[in-house]
């Protein structure tokens, strides 16, 4: 079976943790909790209407996954052109680089995540089921988000990692 409820489990725990590595590494340059409240509800919208396409009412998942993409659109704004862009600029020059690398990530890396569920909800995309096998949709759902999620969390990672090492650097060097 399509481990769809754990992989939910693990996305509202760690999507909304990705949002909030925003708000902190932006926190330097001014950023007020109203951002990290954003940030958070943006991306549960995100999940839970996905999650509520998927599995509970999927005969309408197009206009979840339009409800979803919104909440997702929203988080692709504040990080390119919003709060997080502006912030960014005023946090210094590796926090503007890891941002905006972590941007693209968003763009992207997160962009990846809605073909799976084209790919895997009867909706498909708006109306035209793309695989038509309900099984071979869900192993293909399965292989998309699995693949999403390697690129997506394990560069998160790094990103942060490389940004605090450049963070030790320069205050080693101060």
């Amino acid at each position: 079976d399509s481990p769809t409820f754990f992989r939910y489990v693990d996305w509202i725990l760690t999507v909304p943790l990705m949002c909030v590595e925003f708000y902190l590494i932006t926190k330097k340059g001014g950023a007020k909790i109203g951002l990290l409240w954003k940030l958070i509800f943006a991306s549960l919208v995100m999940l839970v209407t996905g999650y509520i396409g998927e599995t509970i009412d999927s005969s309408n998942s197009v206009l979840w996954g339009v409800v979803s993409g919104a909440a997702y659109f929203y988080i692709v704004y504040l990080v390119w052109f919003g709060e997080i862009a502006k912030l960014s600029q005023t946090s210094g020059s590796q926090v503007a680089k890891a941002t905006r690398i972590l941007a693209w990530f968003v763009l992207v890396g997160w962009a990846i995540y809605p073909l799976g569920y084209i790919l895997g909800t009867p909706g498909g995309l708006f109306g035209v089921q793309l695989v038509n096998d309900p099984a071979a949709a869900t192993h293909a759902m399965d292989i998309v988000y699995n693949i999403a999620d390697a690129i997506n969390k394990i560069g998160f990672g790094l990103v942060i990692y490389a940004l605090s090492r450049s963070a030790d650097t320069e205050t080693a060097e101060a």
